[in-house]
């Protein structure tokens, strides 16, 4: 019998549960099942988030969700009554707003729709994610990037991170920076600085940072 994974849907990866092994292990009452504390900030934090963290340091483990959030996606929520539409990156919601609940779904509603809006001219993505195993595994770091560009300059960009945040992360003062500016890797590492700036790693996730500048050089030199 195949593994229920290998039938997911689109909206069951954006939707499932946040990951942190404190969380998904019985055997710690954390923040997030209704405890005092989030044992990663004092445990074991390698995979932990750095960006948008705090109460909890749970990250997001959808690959598509990042790559969704830089195509402009919206997605389409509906129960017995009636249904909204709102665009994605609307969908996810930050420890510090509700550290109990990942995303804006309320009792007796389900994700129907997602739409991807047709690529601009001139548009490139690129998507780019580190694991651990060539199996499947979650990202430590990912990125997904859509540049608008035109002779190798930017007129528009999204830049959203996976892997270091409990919700896809989108850096909203990199893809500032880039409007206007020939993307080489002089600029797309700026870029990645950039959006770094806010990094609050823990003690064992420092890595993650020079990781997800160094993606975010890569993935926008490949988009144009």
């Amino acid at each position: 019998m195949p593994q229920i994974r290998n039938v997911g849907t689109i909206g069951g990866n954006i939707c499932q549960w946040l990951f942190c092994w404190y969380f998904r292990s019985a055997s710690f009452d954390c923040l997030r099942k209704g405890g005092q504390i989030c044992y990663s900030v004092a445990g074991d934090s390698r995979y932990h988030a750095i960006l948008g963290a705090g109460p909890s340091y749970i990250v997001h483990p959808s690959d598509t969700a990042p790559a969704l959030v830089a195509l402009d996606a919206q997605i389409r929520i509906a129960n017995a009554a009636a249904e909204r539409v709102i665009p994605l990156e609307k969908f996810f919601v930050l420890p510090q707003v509700d550290f109990k609940h990942e995303n804006i779904l309320k009792p007796g509603e389900i994700v129907t729709e997602i739409f991807v809006p047709y690529p601009k001219a001139g548009s490139k993505g690129f998507y780019h994610k580190v694991r651990e195993r060539l199996a499947w595994d979650h990202a430590i770091v990912s990125v997904a990037t859509v540049v608008q560009s035109s002779g190798g300059v930017a007129r528009s960009a999204r830049v959203v991170l996976g892997g270091v945040a409990p919700v896809p992360w989108r850096v909203p003062k990199a893809e500032e920076f880039l409007r206007g500016k020939k993307i080489d890797d002089a600029t797309a590492q700026k870029a990645g600085e950039i959006a770094l700036e806010g990094a609050k790693p823990l003690k064992d996730n420092v890595y993650k940072v020079g990781m997800a500048k160094s993606l975010i050089q890569r993935a926008l030199v490949a988009s144009v």
